[in-house]
């Protein structure tokens, strides 16, 4: 499953647990296990996003040319 149909699914059950007729306690326990995968999920969709964007702007070092041999005089 990617992350993004986790973030999904997350968000689903997250509207969803008022409704279930579950114990507040419980509730609240999955209200905060739900926003901590949700959390985990997010930051690391940022960082990869971010690791990416540094990717494609570095810039290669470019060699610098050699001096060319100093030329013998035909004296």
């Amino acid at each position: 499953m990617s992350r993004t149909s986790t973030l999904i699914l997350l968000g689903a059950l997250t509207i969803l647990a008022p409704f279930s007729g579950l114990p507040i306690s419980i509730r609240n326990v999955l209200a905060i296990v739900f926003g901590a995968c949700v959390l985990g999920i997010g930051l690391s969709m940022r960082v990869r996003e971010v690791r990416g964007a540094q990717g494609q702007t570095a810039e290669t070092p470019v060699a610098e040319p050699e001096p060319a041999p100093p030329t013998i005089s035909p004296i």
